[in-house]
């Protein structure tokens, strides 16, 4: 029986110096060699994501943005669900200047960081991550990137407290419109409004052949939370939020272990149990 895999990044495949564990780069070589499906299903924007998946080869769908865009990684195929309003972007960025945040604003091509201050106290307490796959852009440049290409997520990063607030604001604000979801605690990620992981993960399953029943999946946080409740199987991580640890099938170690790649492995052996 073909398996579709889907694994989230930050805290979940990747651990906190953005690696891979080794045994689970092997096991994910494995997964692939026997003919399953694999998949990234992220909140990073779609170059970030390719940066991985061009250095570990096993993905046939890239799913960024929380679902925003899918690429199809064997017919280097771009699917787009939405866009951000450009007065909506002007209106996070100014409140992004208020608030002492640094936002991200992604597009199918390009990702842009508009950090406005040059010291974020509050960063050094917090791991890398994708920052640095960000170009920087100030408040003058901002207009020509609308003018020229469609946002597809805006996301402001900040300690946990000032996250909770902005998510209070903005959803309030944009509930009608847009999706706001805090994601690893530190993100705010606004998205079109219908736009989810698991959306996009029915997408590529249909375009597999396989349904639900066939889904695997890895992830730790709010936004893997569809992803994971409509799985065959879904597991959380260690340090996972709670809302991810009540609906997964388990919670495993954390990322900065090979419990993804124990997990998978004991799956493979055991399919014809599982399934």
């Amino acid at each position: 029986m073909k398996l579709f895999f889907a694994f989230d990044l930050d805290g979940t495949l990747l651990d906190y110096q953005n690696f891979i564990h080794p045994k689970t780069i092997s096991t994910l070589q494995k997964a692939k060699e026997q003919g399953h499906i694999l998949a990234i299903a992220t909140g990073r924007g779609l170059n970030a994501t390719l940066e991985i998946a061009n250095t570990i080869p096993y993905f046939d769908f890239l799913i960024s943005n929380n679902g925003t865009l899918i690429y199809d990684y064997h017919n280097k195929q771009t699917y787009n669900n939405g866009a951000i309003e450009s007065e909506i972007v002007l209106e996070v960025l100014k409140d992004c200047q208020t608030t002492n945040s640094i936002c991200s604003l992604s597009t199918a091509n390009n990702l842009y960081k508009f950090a406005p201050e040059s010291n974020y106290d509050w960063l050094k307490n917090q791991h890398i991550m994708d920052i640095n796959a960000y170009k920087d852009i100030n408040i003058y440049e901002i207009g020509k990137v609308l003018e020229s290409e469609s946002i597809t997520q805006i996301s402001f990063r900040n300690q946990e407290d000032k996250i909770t607030d902005l998510h209070k604001k903005w959803s309030a604000q944009l509930f009608d419109k847009y999706k706001t979801t805090i994601t690893n605690r530190i993100f705010l990620d606004i998205n079109p409004l219908r736009v989810d992981k698991w959306e996009a993960l029915k997408f590529a399953l249909v375009k597999s052949g396989l349904t639900n029943k066939h889904l695997i999946s890895f992830g730790d946080s709010s936004n893997d939370y569809e992803m994971i409740k409509n799985s065959r199987l879904g597991y959380a991580m260690g340090g996972c939020t709670p809302d991810i640890a009540e609906i997964a099938t388990k919670v495993i170690d954390s990322c900065t272990t090979d419990a993804i790649g124990n997990q998978v492995e004991y799956i493979l052996e055991n399919k014809d149990k599982l399934f």
